[in-house]
């Protein structure tokens, strides 16, 4: 049978690949897209998963960006339930999963990341869940009865969201976390140690520097144990550790893979008819100066409507500050920029207020700000000395001051 043909292939169903869609249809309102998504869903929001959805307080069609018929009334088809198996460049066809062909001109890979999976004994256990899909948190929604208990591995962003949503349903959560101290990538003790605090105070147990060896239980886990020896009793557990971004497709099709599909400032990778977008980008950030692959919902936004706008013809260089938000309990989190590498970390204003902004410097320069319960009035502020590069030599003092005007810095 001869493969179906399309222009413009887009190979993922998440967030990057509906923009994709979008901004083809805008830039080329005649020829024909195709979106493919191994989930049976239209693309839908993730960071509802961990939080809102999670707690029940989001409707399952609340978190669906457009209905099937936005697409169908725009002409892009959708092929869902189904994965991309193969790339085959020299005859630009992709092969599905059920032995279909699709013939592309262009084609985006957006296929994101998947949980990074522990080797532990019980780990295949019903009752042990990762999340990723919306599938995965109905699944541990339906677990988050009151008064049972959950043993949580990995203390990261998504860890500590879905610890506090599974406490606010009434469930007793225990963070399990390697490290000394959560966060430990961006968060210094002090700052680690607030957060940790707070959710001790709301309910949530911590057991840091200490690793999981074990799940036990008889058909479901009963008990996790680690190895400092503690013995846990718990009703689930949900680990989260990382993610891996799905890279097979691309690497297997011959593609420059490495942290990602690397490609240049135009989403192109080493193919010019094969863009790459959102968690599996490994892309050029002009803002740093340097190779970056980032999670974050705003970056897959941007970069899905960056790749369909150069797919159409278009040749808009990347350009995002990337940013990144979070809820825990009652705490609203901003973040922005890149604090990887930095020699200096200043607070403006103070942790016992329960709203201040850590600022992240290298040789005077601010490089990222992560914000709790701020006006988000400074942001753009703090955005745009970040993009100037600004030299705050000597400017510690009106940094810390949280009644200074960032506003006369620039």
């Amino acid at each position: 049978m001869p493969p179906r043909k399309t222009k413009y292939l887009l190979i993922g169903g998440g967030l990057a690949s509906g923009q994709a869609a979008k901004q083809l249809r805008e830039h080329d309102p005649e020829s024909p897209i195709t979106l493919v998504g191994e989930e049976p869903y239209v693309p839908y929001d993730r960071p509802p998963l961990s939080k809102e959805f999670l707690r029940g307080e989001k409707p399952r069609d609340a978190l669906y960006f457009d209905p099937e018929q936005y697409f169908q009334d725009r002409g892009i088809d959708l092929i869902l339930g189904v994965a991309v198996q193969q790339l085959d460049l020299t005859n630009k066809t992709a092969i599905l999963a059920n032995g279909e062909g699709i013939a592309f001109e262009k084609a985006l890979i957006a296929t994101g990341g998947r949980p990074v999976r522990l080797k532990l004994s019980g780990s295949n256990l019903p009752g042990v869940y990762y999340l990723r899909t919306l599938d995965d948190s109905a699944a541990i929604a339906a677990e988050a009865s009151p008064g049972k208990r959950a043993v949580l591995i990995g203390a990261g962003f998504i860890g500590m969201e879905v610890a506090a949503s599974l406490t606010q349903r009434g469930v007793h959560v225990t963070v399990i976390e390697a490290q000394p101290h959560i966060w430990p990538r961006f968060a210094n003790a002090p700052l680690a140690g607030f957060f940790q605090d707070h959710c001790v105070k709301k309910g949530v147990t911590f057991h840091t520097n200490d690793l999981v060896t074990e799940i036990r239980g008889r058909g479901r886990p009963a008990t996790v144990v680690t190895r400092a020896g503690k013995e846990l009793p718990c009703d689930f557990v949900c680990i989260a550790v990382g993610i891996v971004p799905n890279v097979e497709l691309a690497q297997q099709a011959g593609l420059k893979v490495d942290n990602g599909i690397v490609v240049n400032e135009y989403l192109q990778s080493s193919h010019p008819d094969l863009y790459a977008a959102g968690d599996v980008a490994n892309y050029l950030d002009a803002v740093f100066g340097k190779r970056r692959r980032v999670e974050h919902w705003g970056h897959a936004e941007y970069c899905g409507q960056l790749a369909g706008q150069n797919m159409a013809r278009a040749s808009n260089p990347y350009d995002l500050l990337t940013y990144v938000w979070s809820d825990i309990f009652d705490l609203h989190l901003e973040f922005a920029g890149d604090e990887s590498e930095h020699d200096q970390v200043l607070i403006r204003g103070r942790f016992e207020d329960r709203s201040f902004t850590v600022l992240y410097l290298k040789q005077h320069v601010l490089r990222a700000y992560f914000a709790i319960n701020t006006s988000s009035k400074e942001f753009p502020i703090l955005q745009r000395l970040i993009r100037q590069k600004k030299d705050l030599t000597g400017k510690e003092a009106q940094l810390q001051d949280p009644t200074f005007a960032l506003k006369g810095l620039l």
